[in-house]
Order: C-alpha cells, then sequence, then structure tokens
C-alpha cells in the first residue's frame, strides 16, 4: 500500500467501511511514500486511524495549514479542530481518487450499488444487498442500471439468476408464457431466500409469474436425473 486510494481498497477487502477510516497527518512521514503506516511492508489495515504524508502530493493544500507556526501554536481545540478538518478533506480527496480512471457506466454503476445499501429501493432490498460479495453487488447494480434505461424483462431476470445462483435453472411454460418455474440447488434457508427475493422483486417483470423449487428438481419426462425416487418435487 502506498497511495490513500490503495489504503482505502484494503480496508473494504479486510471489512473496515471507509467512514471509519480516520486519517492523520503523520510526525515522522517518509518523502517516498504517501502512507505513514508502522511498518512498510504492511499488507492488512490493523487500526482505523491512519497516518499519511500530506504533503508528497497534495503540498498546496496543506502546506499552509499544517505548518508548524499555525498549528503547533495553536490552543488544543483549534488544534482538534484542524485534526477532523484534515481528515474530513482526506476523505474527500480519496473519494476523488477512487473515481479516477473509471468510465461514466462504472461510475453510475458504484452510485446504484450506493443506494442499493443505503436503502432507496427498500430496506428488503438493502439487506438482501448486503449479504452479497463486492463483486455480486456490482453485477445488481450494473443489471439494475439496464433495468432503468431499457425496462424490466425475463432476460435481465435470467442473467441475474446466473450470477446469483450459478447451479440454477429457469423454464419458461410453453403454453403460458407468463408462467417460470425456477429451480436453485440450494436448501431453503434465510439468507438464500433473501437473494432469491432480491432478484425476483428487482428483475421479475410484473406481467410474470415465477414459482420457485428449492433443492429438489420436479421431474421432466426423459431427464433420468429429475427422475429419482424420494428427489422429485410434486406440484
Amino acid at each position: 500500500m502506498n497511495f490513500i486510494w490503495d489504503i482505502a481498497l484494503q480496508a473494504e477487502r479486510d471489512g473496515i467501511p471507509l467512514d471509519e477510516l480516520f486519517f492523520r497527518p503523520s510526525e515522522d512521514p517518509s518523502p517516498y511514500y504517501e502512507q505513514s503506516l508502522p511498518y512498510l511492508n504492511q499488507k492488512h489495515i490493523e487500526n482505523p486511524v491512519v497516518e499519511i504524508n500530506p504533503l508528497m502530493r497534495f503540498s498546496e493544500i496543506f502546506q499552509y495549514l499544517l505548518h508548524p507556526d499555525v498549528f503547533f501554536f495553536l490552543e488544543e481545540e483549534s488544534q482538534q479542530f484542524i485534526l477532523y478538518a484534515f481528515d474530513t478533506i482526506v476523505h474527500v480527496l480519496t473519494e476523488v481518487d477512487l473515481c479516477h480512471g473509471m468510465t461514466r457506466r462504472e461510475f453510475y454503476v458504484r452510485r446504484v450499488r450506493r443506494e442499493l445499501r443505503d436503502g432507496v429501493f427498500g430496506k428488503a432490498a438493502a439487506d438482501a444487498c448486503r449479504l452479497l460479495a463486492k463483486e455480486e453487488q456490482l453485477a445488481v447494480a450494473d443489471e439494475l442500471l439496464n433495468v432503468m434505461q431499457i425496462g424490466s424483462s425475463v432476460r435481465s431476470f435470467c442473467r441475474m439468476m446466473g450470477q446469483l445462483f450459478p447451479g440454477c435453472f429457469v423454464y419458461q411454460v410453453k403454453k403460458h408464457p407468463q408462467i417460470l418455474y425456477v429451480y436453485l440447488d440450494k436448501k431453503r434457508e434465510v439468507s438464500t431466500e433473501k437473494r432469491w427475493n432480491l432478484v425476483r422483486d428487482t428483475f421479475l417483470p410484473l406481467d410474470i409469474e415465477a414459482r420457485v423449487f428449492w433443492d429438489v428438481h420436479f421431474g421432466i419426462l426423459g431427464v433420468d436425473i429429475t427422475m429419482q425416487a424420494d428427489r422429485i418435487a410434486i406440484f
């Protein structure tokens, strides 16, 4: 780790939310590194209080605010204000850093992901989204952006099912195209049911009805694997 964006990404991998990091100016910074962690080859964020060298890239912003004549001769209360102001400014700079190199679509997808997690699409969707890995959350946000742009469709629903339930099968009834049968090769548990509800409520068109089968597949004539005794769902 070196730059603040690298520290932010590693903190996320370590399960530390970005808003829990508190950035402080290092008392003994290296002129060659932006990070001032306890040891140079540190691989993980072990303390939410992170010291950095603010003058390596942002001297024009901080050279006056942190100048000894300004900082060390202020009263303690004023020094605390500067430290909190410093943390706030670095968080803004971190967000800017994290957006560098992103396309417009990537920016929108990350925005939709944040709104999902924050409950903009409902509490149930937010609870289910928090159960997903980061890459799964981004996949949901990416497909949701497609739905916002071109509308919901069975194709979007099937793509999302394939992302979150790789072993699933989706069948469309030939005589009744508005009816889907969905087989999930997982036991019905609270966490998996929340994932299913997220996909169904978010991506399934309103005019489509879906019936889900958990763990046990319904029988299909001519497909031996679905016709095993004691392993057939009846409906």
